[in-house]
């Protein structure tokens, strides 16, 4: 049975999900991470995908992205691609290193963008791998801390959601950050699948696409 076609369109909102094939670790060192937030910023910026929120966690990759394209699934075909080929030479392996198609969900920008933020600069943290976000190197949370960190770039459209002032916008997002995120939000959020996150309003938009 073919794989159901994604819904692409300009000024899109996803939240992408990409796994280790078999459940297979992404990165078996710092440089491994380091390449692929490389590739990252490069291929977003060939493809005009502006990157809001990623993770790197040790088998998979949490993203919150924007394209400025319907080319969610050709931007996202290079990237996996170019950081295959990169740990197949590296490590001497052959085949998938990702599973076959990587998982998206369209967000609703009104209602989740903030959320989703959060759930995905929070997501080290549920994993037991640190015990506060900004402990965790691999999470875009400290670009949010200091300005941006080259994949991140313009964090001032976020801020703004919190205050004009740019003070008094970062004192905002490190209390949203670091409240707890209510169980019903975060088993929304945390739906390992393909679909959409968002009202009944935002499903019948997309159904006319």
């Amino acid at each position: 049975m073919p794989a159901p076609l994604r819904i692409a369109y300009p000024g899109a909102y996803y939240h992408v999900i990409t796994r280790g094939n078999n459940k297979s670790e992404l990165f078996l060192d710092t440089v491994d991470r380091l390449e692929y937030l490389k590739l990252l910023n490069l291929r977003a910026t060939e493809f005009n995908v502006r990157i809001y929120a990623y993770a790197l966690m040790t088998n998979h990759v949490h993203l919150f992205v924007e394209t400025r394209f319907a080319n969610i699934s050709d931007w996202m075909f290079r990237l996996t691609l170019d950081y295959t080929k990169y740990f197949n030479s590296k490590y001497s392996r052959t085949g998938h290193l990702f599973e076959t198609r990587f998982k998206s969900r369209l967000v609703q920008k009104d209602r989740y963008f903030l959320a989703l933020l959060r759930y995905i600069h929070l997501n080290p943290v549920k994993a037991g791998i640190v015990t506060k976000p900004e402990d965790y190197q691999w999470s875009s949370h400290r670009a949010y801390l200091v300005g941006g960190d080259g994949v991140v770039e313009n964090i001032s459209e976020v801020m703004a959601l919190f205050s004009e002032n740019y003070g008094n916008a970062l004192r905002h997002y490190i209390e949203f950050i670091n409240q707890d995120i209510p169980q019903k939000e975060w088993q929304a959020l945390n739906k390992d699948r393909n679909g959409f996150l968002g009202n009944r309003i935002f499903l019948q938009s997309l159904s006319k696409r």
